[in-house]
């Protein structure tokens, strides 16, 4: 059994605890916020990491930039794997997240749904395949609260086209809608002479999300310390596939 904390108390720490019990092998052991969830828990709060009375297995880090900086201190310093899907960071998060890569595991991702993660990854070879003057749009839709436009879910699709493309991303180019109550929908679309063709991923269920993050949490405390990627997660789930095993979320 997977002991897991939960860094945040909103939505995404709502839905974790729900998604654990549904799986059976992870259990949420504690909840960390400067606020008290809103929704109905029996799971321990506590309003900062050091407040912990006990180490889990995995943190999993859905707070804000600025939690995810505090949240690599503290793994880096107690030992604790550490998993976090914070979009937004800047400069010193991701140099946060490096220094305590040194010292445990590390899986940064701003989307850890298994189908936006292939989508990254077919994406990137259709770029690799196409010349390098191929147009690329990626569109994303979501609710009309998200306050981020473009999304880290496309900026990390332009991304990985980028890196395909030897660090160019000159011919990408990125457009946001925000309407109704729509979880997520990302399509990329490559523009040829004559010719379009596009990949998309529809959020259906935000349980997408955090059954992903369950899973790839599961995989990294098996790891050695360092900074991983989902393509490293991706890599690990075909070789079980492979093997015959059942790699499902």
């Amino acid at each position: 059994m997977l002991r897991a904390a939960i860094h945040g108390t909103g939505r995404m720490a709502a839905a974790i605890a729900a998604a654990a019990v549904r799986r059976g092998d992870v259990e949420v052991i504690s909840i960390v916020g400067p606020r008290a969830p809103d929704w109905d828990t029996q799971i321990p709060w506590w309003p900062t990491l050091n407040d912990l009375p006990r180490l889990p297995d995995l943190l999993i880090d859905f707070s804000l930039p600025t939690g995810t900086v505090t949240a690599a201190k503290w793994c880096g310093d107690h030992g604790v794997p550490l998993l976090s899907g914070v979009t937004g960071l800047a400069a010193d998060g991701f140099a946060a997240l490096n220094r305590t890569a040194v010292h445990v595991p590390v899986l940064w991702s701003p989307n850890l749904s298994l189908g936006i993660n292939l989508l990254a990854d077919l994406a990137a070879r259709a770029a690799s395949v196409l010349a390098a003057d191929v147009a690329v749009v990626i569109e994303d839709i979501h609710h009309q609260w998200k306050k981020d436009a473009p999304s880290g879910t496309a900026l990390m699709l332009g991304a990985e086209i980028a890196r395909a493309r030897g660090g160019d991303a000159s011919r990408v180019e990125f457009t946001s809608v925000r309407e109704g109550e729509t979880i997520g929908i990302h399509t990329v679309t490559f523009r040829l002479a004559g010719e379009e063709f596009s990949i998309a991923h529809h959020a259906s269920d935000r349980s997408i999300y955090v059954m992903g993050a369950l899973d790839a949490g599961g995989w990294l405390t098996a790891q050695e310390p360092g900074l991983y990627t989902t393509a490293d997660w991706l890599s690990a789930r075909k070789r079980r596939a492979r093997g015959g095993k059942r790699t499902e979320s």
